[in-house]
């Protein structure tokens, strides 16, 4: 079943899809609380860092693109400065929009204190798109329907969606044999009929049915709108009604940090799962697994092919330096620990194993620099290592106490914990700290380097030796 997996997301790219919908501009702003306001009992948040992201219909059209896809979003804005930041947003992320413009911008500020999302502040003035403004998103979308795979209504109940709008779109895609998909509002549930699917979450799917079970919503909601239905269960997983029988999928998350634009995630994957000829199940297997990655990351972050493709391979934990870079900073949002150490691990030993156990109890993720066969010749001499560089690096990637690996070809890991930026370096206590040179770098970037006892009389030099040693004692014997 991996390897079917992994054929459908290998056949995401350049898949066209069309998103309609509600567009808005995501606004994070971030930083630090070190104390409570004098004026109120609220905490006081020392701004760091601001970033956008597309919000709304561009973040399923922000996910597509990370996975891949060929976009189109259709949409509408104000004449403003937000407009212009969500259109180089959108521009930088190789979205291409048709976007009207009508009311203000809708915005949402997030403020992040900590790594807590402490408020939400919302800018909107919600009014029913304007029907000329309907005509023309009806028009594009003729301009464009005969080379898309999937069409998404996005639907956040802000105007852009109307019920003749809706019911038009999916006569249109019907009649081209395109299937729509809609992420629903439960107070617009008769603009979705005869849509291929709908994806209502938990509490919308009672709103729209008063129903308590959920076979009994989805074979309602199946039989009113002659749709497929999938509900979203949260940290229940999903449950999907197709041909008259309810299939469950269980939640695949691991950690849960913020399950901001999770639906946005899973009508993406679905859509375009069934532009690479997937079932429907198997989309909804693919959008299972990506709804669980995204809800372990901080803000709308959008899921990115790769991460999927990793999802259904076996665990690589060799990894570039670039990975590397982004896995640390990840880990970082989420509070966790990060822990280095480094060497050049010839003829693995006891010795090794002790230290790399101490070191991975010491945070939450333990990174391994393991030095090149070029750098470790400069260093050692041409007679080694030897045991060439990758079998070193999967030795060491074996172990269950090691997270990741990456091989740097400097004679010194600075470069490399210059990219990770770890909390702490481990270094074994054979080592004087003054003569640890990585010492800087990682203090430099707010780190430690903590010294860790060593098993004495254990070495890859002495190991060397004595196979040397007992090859010369053979000779002697002949």
């Amino acid at each position: 079943m991996k390897q079917r997996f992994l054929q459908i997301i290998e056949n995401f790219k350049d898949k066209a899809v069309l998103v309609i919908g509600d567009v808005m501009l995501d606004k994070f702003v971030y930083g630090k609380v070190r104390r409570i306001s004098p004026e109120a009992p609220i905490p006081v948040v020392r701004v760091t860092k601001e970033t956008y992201m597309p919000g709304g219909a561009g973040n399923t059209a922000n996910n597509l693109a990370s996975l891949k896809a060929f976009v189109h979003l259709i949409g509408v804005v104000g004449d403003d400065k937000e407009a212009n930041i969500l259109k180089e947003c959108l521009n930088e992320r190789g979205i291409n929009h048709y976007l009207i413009p009508q009311e203000k911008t809708i915005q949402k500020t997030r403020l992040i204190g900590e790594k807590q999302q402490i408020v939400r502040i919302d800018y909107e003035n919600i009014k029913k798109i304007e029907k000329g403004n309907e005509e023309l998103i009806l028009k594009k979308i003729k301009e464009l329907i005969d080379n898309i795979q999937v069409i998404i209504i996005s639907d956040y109940a802000k105007g852009c969606i109307t019920k003749e709008l809706a019911l038009e779109v999916i006569r249109m895609a019907n009649e081209k044999n395109k299937k729509v998909i809609v992420d629903p509002k439960s107070y617009h549930k008769e603009y979705y009929k005869n849509a291929f699917l709908i994806t209502p979450n938990d509490k919308e799917s009672f709103e729209m049915t008063q129903e308590i079970e959920i076979e009994a919503r989805a074979k309602r909601l199946c039989e009113e709108l002659n749709s497929n239905v999938l509900i979203t269960l949260g940290e229940k997983g999903m449950a999907l009604f197709e041909n008259n029988t309810l299939k469950e999928f269980p939640a695949v998350a691991r950690e849960v940090y913020d399950v901001s634009g999770a639906g946005d995630t899973v009508v993406a994957t679905i859509a375009l799962a069934l532009s690479a000829n997937a079932s429907l199940e198997e989309a909804t297997q693919l959008a299972n697994h990506a709804a669980g990655i995204v809800v372990g990351k901080t803000g709308t972050a959008p899921i990115k092919r790769e991460e999927l493709l990793v999802n259904f391979k076996e665990k690589n934990k060799i990894r570039t330096r670039e990975e590397l870079k982004e896995i640390s900073e990840e880990a970082r949002s989420k509070g966790k620990k990060i822990v280095t150490t480094n060497g050049v691990f010839d003829l693995m030993h006891y010795g090794h194993i002790d230290i790399l156990k101490k070191a991975k109890k010491l945070g939450d993720i333990l990174v391994v620099g393991i030095n090149t066969d070029a750098s470790v010749k400069r260093i050692k001499g041409d007679s080694r290592p030897i045991l060439g560089e990758q079998e070193r690096a999967s030795i060491i990637a074996a172990l269950d106490c090691v997270d990741y690996v990456c091989l740097f070809s400097e004679d010194t890991p600075n470069s490399l914990l210059e990219t990770i930026k770890p909390d702490i370096h481990v270094k074994g206590s054979d080592r004087k700290m003054e003569e640890i040179g990585e010492k800087e770098t990682v203090e430099k970037n707010g780190g430690k380097v903590v010294l860790l006892p060593i098993i004495e009389g254990i070495s890859t030099t002495r190991i060397i030796n004595k196979i040397l040693k007992g090859e010369k004692d053979g000779e002697k014997g002949k």
